[in-house]
């Protein structure tokens, strides 16, 4: 039986996960305070191999509850816990700096893994255009990408000098949509627009030319599992999780729309926080666990269309 930490488990990547983890897995699911509907969601899913525990990761006092409750030692930790908002992490830089790295060298510090899964970021390439891979050389200027980078430091600071975790996978991920998305997020957006609204005007933040990566989750979830399944031989690997087609916002809004029967209507307004130029190479994450995305954006989309009308209805019933 093998033994998980999932950090960050209530969220759009956590949720997703637990649906699909092995019933024969021990998950221990730490989620931050606040996110009360997060037991509601195990209840409903009969996730009974889920163990849920309530902490806030920045909180050293937290932590070590956490660890006397559920105990040290895991076989692999997956690592999602996060301050997903570029924008904010302008606005208040500190509080992403606590999120993302503090939160994690308490976990590093408390708890002991033969193997970790670190949910990195492709905004760490911000600033590049063109190829990127785990080779270029980086000096993002988000605050979001800096303490994200920083993090991937520390990972390699403790597998060298302490050897927990004994190896690490660093994921530098693009981006997902789907089931349990914050409403805010873009795909959400489209899919209410364009198939329960059919309306399709739309408004994109910028000139829409920027790169963006549509993988649906069911995609990125695989993905996940292949990786904890397949740890490196020893220290640490860093890969990059996305489709790398270099499909602009444009084209994916456009797209969206016509999967739903309408020709849209864009107008741009402002300038996004993050404006990307580049794309990975999928080719080394598909040949290292032989898997590769296979899900058309049309058919994520009404995945995602047919989640949210559940949704919809579950909450008048």
């Amino acid at each position: 039986m093998m033994r998980v930490l999932v950090t960050g488990a209530s969220g759009f990547l956590g949720r997703n996960m637990l649906l699909s983890m092995p019933g024969s897995w021990e998950v221990v699911a730490v989620y931050r305070p606040g996110n009360a509907d997060f037991l509601d969601f195990l209840e409903v899913h009969h996730l009974l191999q889920v163990l849920p525990v309530v902490c806030d990761l920045t909180d050293k006092y937290q932590v070590e509850q956490v660890v006397e409750q559920m105990g040290r030692n895991f076989d692999c930790c997956l690592a999602l816990a996060s301050n997903t908002s570029i924008p904010g992490s302008i606005e208040r830089p500190i509080e992403d700096l606590t999120a993302n790295a503090l939160g994690l060298l308490n976990v590093l510090e408390s708890f002991t893994f033969d193997h970790l899964v670190y949910f990195s970021s492709g905004a760490v390439y911000i600033g590049l255009e063109g190829r990127v891979g785990p080779e270029s050389s980086l000096s993002p200027t988000l605050p979001y990408a800096i303490s994200k980078l920083a993090s991937e430091h520390y990972i390699r600071a403790f597998v060298l000098h302490r050897q927990t975790p004994r190896r690490a996978t660093i994921l530098r991920f693009f981006g997902a949509y789907g089931p349990y998305e914050p409403p805010h997020k873009l795909y959400t957006r489209l899919v209410r627009q364009f198939a329960f609204q059919h309306d399709p005007h739309f408004t994109i933040t910028g000139d829409g030319r920027n790169y963006i990566d549509a993988m649906y989750i069911g995609d990125a979830v695989h993905a996940l599992l292949k990786v904890i399944e397949q740890p490196p031989q020893e220290g640490v690997r860093c890969i990059d999780l996305g489709l790398g087609s270099g499909e602009t916002v444009l084209s994916v809004v456009t797209r969206a729309a016509h999967a739903f029967g309408l020709e849209p209507e864009i107008r741009h307004e402002g300038t996004p926080a993050e404006y990307i130029q580049f794309v990975i190479d999928p080719q080394p994450f598909k040949t290292l666990y032989h898997l590769a995305p296979s899900i058309p954006l049309e058919t994520g989309l009404k995945y995602l269309a047919i989640h949210l009308e559940q949704k919809r209805r579950n909450h008048h019933q």
